[in-house]
């Protein structure tokens, strides 16, 4: 059975796709797969040569550290790059501050704020990123990814087509037909079980089908969401070509 994956929609920079025909194990080695084995840019080591701040130094280099960073995909593990910023005050310092030594290289988000200065204060800063996976540490993750199973309903006979359940649902995509609930749009569905709750005759209740999953991924290292998939996948193959050796020697 091939695998079928079809985008449904995307909101800024969030997307959403429908996979079918593979199985919750799957989905979630993938997911697991891109939190883990896709390697991005974060800053690591960070030489504070001045910082009048407010904010000790141990504060300041851990939110550097968590600075999103666009990834070329020409890097490789352990390649580094090296960023600065050196700023007075009075004014607040914000991620656009920092300059990169490699033009490809730059933070993604140009609008989170680092620290505030006031009158002669400074920072001056060096920091270095290198590229590692996410096992290492959170700020290699390059997506932030989940998944949900496909939700749909289970009426008994006791359902005598009152529309509790329509109202009670939050985002508006249940209507009766026949004097039954259905879901106009299942993949919006946010599994909260306000429509279950709101049945008194306990005769709604929530399945998944067990063939199709939304897959959610929201880039934050500027990998596109076809590579980081890519490196996601990949990683799951190597992986299998070294479980499949190791087992060649059992034999």
């Amino acid at each position: 059975m091939t695998i079928s994956i079809k985008k449904l929609d995307k909101e800024g920079n969030v997307s959403r796709y429908l996979v079918k025909d593979t199985s919750i194990a799957f989905i979630n080695a993938v997911r697991r797969s891109v939190m883990l084995h896709t390697p991005c840019l974060a800053i690591e080591d960070v030489s504070i040569y001045q910082n009048d701040s407010v904010l000790f130094d141990e504060m300041l280099a851990h939110r550097l550290g968590m600075l999103p960073i666009k990834t070329d995909k020409t890097y490789k593990l352990g390649d580094k790059v090296k960023l600065v910023v050196e700023k007075e005050g009075p004014c607040t310092v914000y991620s656009k501050d920092i300059k990169s030594t490699d033009p490809k290289i730059d933070i993604t988000d140009k609008n989170i704020p680092i620290t505030k200065l006031t009158k002669d204060q400074k920072i001056k800063i060096e920091m270095q990123a290198v590229m590692m996976p996410g096992r290492e540490h959170a700020k290699w993750q390059p997506a932030i990814i989940s998944y949900s199973e496909v939700p749909q309903f289970i009426v008994s006979k006791d359902c005598n087509g009152c529309d509790h359940c329509a109202k009670a649902c939050p985002v508006k995509i249940i209507e009766i037909k026949g004097k039954k609930p259905i879901l106009k749009d299942q993949y919006k569905c946010t599994l909260c079980g306000a429509c279950v709750d709101s049945c008194e005759k306990e005769a709604l209740k929530l399945d998944f089908n067990k063939n199709e999953y939304i897959l959610v991924i929201e880039p934050v290292a500027g990998l596109s969401e076809k590579e980081t998939i890519e490196g996601a996948t990949n990683a799951i193959i190597e992986k299998s070509k070294e479980f499949e050796k190791a087992l060649q020697k059992l034999k």
